[in-house]
């Protein structure tokens, strides 16, 4: 392995450890770009280290909502959910196992089990979460499983997908966060993909 790209991955596994440590979420650079009919907003953040699904009030919001004239706390344009899933009462930093990371990635060799892992050839740090999500900036509009997704590319070269899991008008919503920080050259987003699609169908239906 190159001094480089050890260097590489150890400065991004610190950052990412202590990240997950602190609070296990990470605060998604990125604003949705509203599907047909839709308007742009805003989504918060929060998180806990063992779990994220227990702070869901609102006033974590951190971000004044962008031009919505309802002054709803959903994401931009209409959420649709066609498979409503718990947002508590599992461990979301079991939710996917290092080897299921490291098959996603396509990685000879994946790390240790947790809401941060790492992955050798190709190196990569992921980092996943039931979270939720604030967007500023340009996010893609997908769908995993029937729910509303986003893909959020960053400027450092990560990439993240959120799943949307309920679409509660009371709270902000929840979300299935993936994160693939690439320190080998290949496509982050897609590992994202296949990483937030198994985690979303690994969470229980509601």
């Amino acid at each position: 392995m190159h001094l480089r790209r050890v260097s590489a991955l150890t400065t991004v596994l610190a950052l990412a450890l202590t990240l997950g440590l602190t609070a296990c979420a990470t605060k998604v650079v990125g604003s949705p770009v509203a599907a047909a009919g839709g308007s742009s907003g805003e989504k918060t953040t929060s998180g806990k280290p063992s779990s994220t699904k227990t702070s869901n009030k609102t006033s974590n919001k951190t971000s004044t909502p962008a031009a919505d004239p309802t002054g709803s706390d959903k994401p931009a344009g209409d959420v649709k959910i066609t498979t409503k899933k718990k947002t508590e009462g599992y461990e979301d930093c079991d939710l996917l196992t290092p080897e299921e990371v490291a098959a996603a990635v396509g990685a000879a060799k994946g790390g240790e089990k947790g809401c941060v892992q790492s992955t050798e050839d190709p190196f990569s740090v992921v980092l996943f979460m039931v979270t939720f999500a604030e967007y500023e900036g340009e996010a893609r509009p997908i769908e995993i499983g029937g729910n509303t997704a986003y893909e959020v590319k960053e400027k450092g070269g990560d990439c993240t997908v959120l799943v949307m899991l309920t679409d509660d008008p009371d709270e902000i919503t929840p979300a299935f966060q993936a994160t693939v920080t690439p320190i080998d050259d290949f496509d982050p987003c897609a590992i994202a993909l296949k990483l937030a699609t198994k985690g979303f169908e690994k969470i229980p239906n509601a």
